[in-house]
C-alpha cells in the first residue's frame, strides 16, 4: 500500500516536470524560432511583405494597436498592403518568451517609426504577442501594443508676480 501511494506521488510530482522537458524536445528552440518569427513579421511590416503576413498571422488574428483599435487579419493586410499602415522601422528589446505545450506569448519594448491612418505611431512602448501552435507551426493569433502614457500638461500654470515698484 505505502509502494502504490508513494507511486502515486512521484507521478503527481514528476509528471508536470516531464511535460515541461518535452515541451522543448519535440519542438525544438522554441525560443529562437519565436523570435525568427518576431524578425520575419516586423520586417514583412517595413516592406509590406503580404505574403509572409499571411504565412505568420492566424485566420483568427486579431490587431490592438496603442490607441485600442482593432483589427483582424484581413483588415491589418489591407493596412499594411494599402499604405493605411505604414511603418518605416522597427526595433525589439527586452524580450521575454513563455512558452506551453501549444502557446507562446513574446513581450518587450518596442522602438518604431511609421504612420497609421496619416498620424504618427507612439515612437516608443511595449508589446505583447500571442502565438498558438496550429498544425506543427507557430502563428500569430494576438498582437497588442501600448504606448507610454503622455506626461501630463501642465495644470494652472503659476501666475507671473507682478512687478514690485520701489
Amino acid at each position: 500500500m505505502k509502494q502504490t501511494l508513494f507511486l502515486l506521488f512521484a507521478i503527481t510530482i514528476g509528471l508536470p516536470a516531464w511535460a515541461q522537458v518535452q515541451v522543448g524536445s519535440p519542438m525544438g528552440d522554441v525560443a529562437g524560432e519565436l523570435k525568427g518569427l518576431e524578425r520575419r513579421y516586423t520586417t514583412a511590416q517595413i516592406f509590406g511583405d503580404v505574403k509572409t503576413l499571411e504565412e505568420i498571422l492566424d485566420d483568427t488574428f486579431i490587431d490592438t494597436d496603442e490607441q485600442g483599435h482593432q483589427l483582424d487579419k484581413a483588415g491589418f493586410i489591407s493596412a499594411v498592403k494599402n499604405g493605411d499602415r505604414k511603418i518605416l522601422s522597427i526595433s525589439l528589446s527586452q524580450l521575454k518568451i513563455r512558452s506551453f505545450l501549444y502557446a507562446a506569448v513574446v513581450a518587450g519594448r518596442i522602438t518604431q517609426k511609421g504612420t497609421v491612418s496619416m498620424k504618427p505611431v507612439p515612437e516608443i512602448g511595449s508589446f505583447t504577442d500571442v502565438f498558438a501552435m496550429i498544425n506543427g507551426n507557430w502563428r500569430l493569433v494576438a498582437s497588442h501594443r501600448s504606448a507610454p502614457p503622455a506626461a501630463p500638461a501642465a495644470a494652472n500654470p503659476a501666475p507671473a508676480s507682478p512687478a514690485v515698484k520701489k
